[in-house]
């Protein structure tokens, strides 16, 4: 019998009027909230009027049943978004990383008979209808070759690969809309980006390739472990790897310290040597990436979609940074931050000062010589007061899109660290590899 499954809206009109009704829904309610305000004396500004728990959690259903572009659009806004935009965008993140629901059962045989046409459940001893997980932009699925080998069939979403453009469009439209954009920022470089990252991620064939990249430059590393692929059966849309056992690595929370250090250091090390020496990172941080499967196993690795290279300059432009931050003065770190990119010759002066400033107090901690302490929140809240306070300025420079990845990646260390709740050598971990 099928299993359940919503169907993926794939014409873009569709997907239009799904996102529109939210933004004028939201528009509406904010239009009779700002009046009610007014009667009383309040001043309230559009991004409080448009950005409410009730809103915020329709957007989230809007999203997950979108899929595709705007279900990772929102992923990405609210990855810990509580450290840098309203904290309502925070309840986005657990929304949007529950699951995501399958695709329509007919949507799914349909994909496989245009994949490996008819009568291919005959080449599986077994495959299960019931999707293991379900992502933005497509499913994954176990099933079985006909010598009792699990595999994972990554099956993508239809219509996902051509919605791309129109949804990051329709999402820019809304962002804009929201009032939660600093003034300045160009955020038609940043979507573009997104854009361009997306239709990489939905090609299944170059993912095949990123997963050989990565078992070759990691060679026989024993702390991780990267799926075979079985080029037989993967193509553009669909992709057939070796089944790893695990959950994601948040699972091992409740193991000891040893187990979640080692752990941790793996991934952190991982995460560097990406930056510094291989030339190329794996960019999304979210746990599901990375597989836990019991004390002393290795690190399963099992997503390759968001593989983006990194240019030398920046390389040694983050090692700067770091090196800055660990050791340097004041103006080593500026200079290493416009070396980078994030400042530039024209950044006004308050502006400047403002991001040197965040840049110290967020790294502070790993000048004192103590272990970094990943549990306590003061510091991030601090980033985050006075973040929000920047975004009342009118940016003159908007960093390269391009380092919005990396640091997505970055963030994803922080969050694992408080997700095991770590106070680790971090300060020591960065100079190893400075």
């Amino acid at each position: 019998m099928p299993e359940p499954g919503r169907k993926v809206p794939t014409g873009r009109l569709t997907r239009l009027v799904r996102l529109g009704a939210w933004g004028l829904e939201t528009a509406g309610a904010a239009a009779v909230n700002g009046a009610g305000a007014a009667l009383t004396g309040q001043k309230t500004s559009l991004s409080e009027l448009m950005v409410t728990p009730n809103s915020v959690q329709r957007l989230g259903e809007e999203l997950a049943r979108l899929r595709g572009a705007a279900l990772k659009a929102g992923q990405m806004l609210s990855m810990d978004a509580g450290d840098v935009l309203p904290p309502e965008l925070g309840e986005l993140t657990d929304h949007l990383r529950d699951g995501v629901e399958p695709m329509a059962p007919h949507q799914l045989r349909r994909t496989l008979d245009r994949a490996w046409g008819p009568g291919w459940l005959q080449t599986f001893k077994r495959f299960q209808a019931r999707p293991a997980a379900s992502a933005s932009i497509g499913q994954v699925h176990k099933a079985w070759l006909k010598d009792g080998s699990p595999v994972a069939v990554k099956v993508q979403h239809p219509g996902i690969k051509e919605s791309i453009d129109s949804d990051m469009a329709n999402v820019g439209a809304l962002l804009r809309l929201s009032g939660l954009i600093p003034k300045g920022l160009d955020l038609s470089a940043i979507l573009d980006e997104a854009r361009l990252q997306l239709h990489d991620e939905t090609d299944y064939e170059r993912e095949a390739d990123n997963a050989r990249r990565y078992a070759h430059a990691l060679g026989d590393d024993p702390r991780f472990t990267v799926p075979g692929i079985h080029e037989d059966r993967s193509g553009p849309r669909v992709l057939v790897m070796d089944w790893l056992k695990g959950g994601g690595i948040e699972t091992a929370a409740d193991q000891s310290p040893a187990e979640r250090e080692r752990l941790f250091s793996a991934f952190l090390d991982l995460t560097l040597n990406e930056l510094f020496e291989l030339g190329l990172m794996q960019t999304d941080p979210n746990f599901a990436n990375f597989l836990y499967a019991g004390p002393a196993a290795p690190l399963g690795l099992i997503d390759f979609g968001a593989v983006r290279d990194i240019p030398s300059e920046i390389s040694v432009a983050y090692r700067k940074v770091m090196a800055a931050s660990l050791d340097g003065t004041r103006s080593d770190l500026a200079a290493a931050l416009l070396e980078l990119g994030v400042l530039d010759e024209g950044s006004d002066a308050t502006f400047r000062e403002s991001v040197i400033d965040i840049t110290e107090q967020s790294l502070a901690p790993l000048r004192t010589g103590e272990l970094f302490d990943f549990t306590d929140r003061s510091v991030t809240a601090s980033v985050r007061e006075d973040a929000m306070q920047m975004r009342t300025q009118e940016l003159t420079h908007t960093p390269p899109p391009s380092l919005i990845f990396i640091q997505r990646k970055l963030a994803g260390v922080y969050l694992l660290g408080a997700r095991l709740g770590l106070k680790f050598d971090l300060a020591g971990a960065l100079r190893a590899h400075l």
